[in-house]
């Protein structure tokens, strides 16, 4: 199965209140998968929603454009810009859209909820589609973050209402510590591993 055939998956088999989780080795091309086949796929039907860490999306969405044909750039940036938002959390900076909440990096999880709500609330009340939150560098997160971070990402769940969205988690597992990955696919009803050799659906 290519790559391209995720989104499809996503759209007809994960609900709202569900996490897919889109696992990947560091050696894969996830720029390419992200802002040449996710996104451009997803965009005209859904409020598509980046929660970046670190600016992560940012550093991906720019090693993309560097390695499109010069002519495909204006198509690309009239496609993008102005039609996702996003969440920058933690340093770093976004040029892919105009439209940024921006809160602290934390690992306190009543911290992380006080900061994080107020920002997706706006963007949910504001929908008039269904809404698909993308989390980019949560791998970088839970590396420096550790224990607390696991239970940030993982209690957060049970209280915000994710019933609202669908979240799709894209997680570098030669980065994310083995015990923050296995506890994450517990959580999922999709899962899927993306590399070179082709993909592999590991749950569904």
């Amino acid at each position: 199965m290519k790559p391209k055939y995720i989104d499809k998956m996503v759209i007809d088999k994960i609900r709202n209140g569900d996490v897919a989780i889109i696992e990947y080795p560091s050696t894969f091309p996830i720029h390419e998968f992200l802002w040449g086949d996710l996104i451009p796929v997803l965009i005209d039907n859904f409020e598509i929603v980046i929660d970046d860490f670190f600016g992560l999306g940012d550093v991906l969405f720019r090693t993309y454009l560097r390695r499109i044909p010069p002519k495909r750039y204006p198509e690309v940036m009239e496609k993008i810009m102005g039609k996702i938002k996003a969440i920058k959390i933690g340093p770093g900076k976004i040029s892919y859209t105009g439209t940024i909440e921006e809160i602290p990096l934390t690992y306190d999880l009543s911290e992380f909820i006080k900061l994080y709500y107020p920002g997706i609330r706006e963007i949910l009340t504001k929908s008039s589609k269904r809404v698909i939150f993308i989390t980019v560098g949560l791998s970088e997160y839970l590396y420096f973050g550790g224990n607390e971070a696991l239970k940030t990402v993982l209690l957060s769940r049970s209280i915000l209402p994710i019933e609202d969205w669908t979240s799709i988690y894209l997680l570098n597992v030669d980065l994310a510590p083995e015990r923050s990955v296995a506890a994450l696919e517990e959580i999922s009803p999709f899962i899927v591993y993306l590399s070179e050799k082709g993909t592999l659906v590991k749950k569904e």
